[in-house]
């Protein structure tokens, strides 16, 4: 029987995550005989869509972090840290004043987000052996990877989304849950054999979500998923379910692309960002100017701000000296975005800030929702 609801709870943030994954840890160990606990980690996955497909779960609505990208919200949702603290605000930025831009997933110093503690320390700490499938993690070579997944046994050779080369082509979404079971089970056999286990799963399924949206497949993945971790739960395994953000219908917008060339070559800024936020980092002493220039030529669709108003100050976020002084966040879907795309997120949407945090196998949403 589903347990879907809020009930009077209001909506908590993210940034919760790290502290209601270890009370439930906690409560397992206070109960002498701990199980295995399965935390799939679903990049792109709303709340809404969460509950139309997973009726198995209890579930309630976690608010994710701005920018609502990748790179914030896993970073987030692991350390239990806002942006202005882990001070990764998305994909393109500069690490400090005046450096060159860097994107974060190709980026490999590790001090661009660390050294933090994370739900896998938590664990270690409370008996639990952490693991991690890093499924669609793999291609991400990068510091940011090895700050989210420090201390943890990595499990490789389990992809779901996304293809060795090439375009990425859906795969039937009975072989996607197949995949999924298969890389669990691999997880929990070499790490869960003397002991408990916390594994973390990462799927993509924001690949699928961009070009597709929360199409018939989309949706036949996440059932698969509700079937599979119901089944788990049946055998005495804990799973637990997070998103880093949701996705919106967004199309590109080759005037404003058009308008904002005109402009970089005017007032000589660069671009950071990614997806519905971007920012631009001005010469100094043309920030004012700018802005006024943007809103009179700029679609209502678009908002222009002072970094300050968004980000804070420098003395206050560790993300606002890395992001340019000008920030760019789409309301509406015409933007900047990859003509292949057709969904994407970065901005302020409920869509996008609203995911899940969903729970089989009573009694582990008492402890995790505390």
């Amino acid at each position: 029987m589903s347990e879907q609801a809020d009930g009077p709870e209001a909506p908590g943030s993210v940034t919760e995550f790290r502290e209601r994954l270890a009370a439930l840890l906690a409560a397992e160990v206070a109960g002498n005989a701990p199980r295995h606990v399965v935390v799939l980690a679903l990049d792109g996955v709303n709340v809404d869509v969460a509950r139309d497909c997973w009726p198995s779960a209890r579930t309630r609505t976690l608010h994710t972090v701005w920018p609502t990208t990748t790179a914030a919200g896993w970073l987030s949702h692991l350390t239990g840290l806002t942006v202005a603290e882990h001070g990764v605000p998305g994909v393109v930025f500069r690490p400090a004043p005046g450096e060159a831009l860097v994107n974060v997933f190709d980026h490999p110093d590790p001090a661009l987000t660390g050294p933090v503690g994370t739900v896998f320390h938590d664990a270690r700490r409370l008996g639990y052996e952490p693991a991690a499938v890093l499924g669609d993690l793999e291609t991400y070579r990068c510091g940011w990877r090895d700050t989210v997944l420090d201390g943890v046994h990595r499990v490789l050779g389990h992809r779901f989304y996304l293809p060795d080369a090439g375009r990425y082509r859906p795969r039937p979404p009975e072989l996607i849950g197949s995949l999924v079971l298969a890389a669990l089970r691999d997880g929990l056999r070499r790490h869960g054999s003397s002991g408990p286990c916390l594994l973390w799963c990462y799927l993509e399924i924001d690949r699928h979500v961009h070009e597709h949206g929360y199409d018939g497949h989309t949706r036949q993945v996440l059932a698969g998923l509700d079937r599979m971790a119901a089944r788990l739960a049946d055998e005495g395994v804990l799973v637990v379910a997070h998103a880093d953000h949701g996705l919106v219908p967004t199309r590109p917008d080759p005037e404003l692309a058009a308008t904002l060339a005109a402009l970089a070559q005017r007032y000589g800024f660069e671009m950071g960002g990614a997806g519905r936020t971007r920012w631009l980092y001005p010469a100094p002493g043309t920030t004012d100017d700018l802005v006024g220039t943007l809103r009179e030529r700029l679609p209502e669709s678009v908002t222009v701000e002072h970094a300050d108003r968004l980000f804070g100050t420098p003395a206050t976020s560790r993300a606002r000296p890395r992001v340019g002084d000008v920030v760019l966040t789409a309301t509406g879907e015409a933007f900047l975005a990859d003509p292949t795309y057709h969904y994407e997120h970065g901005s302020l949407l409920p869509a996008e800030l609203e995911t899940p945090l969903s729970v089989w196998g009573h009694p582990a949403m008492e402890a995790i929702s505390r």
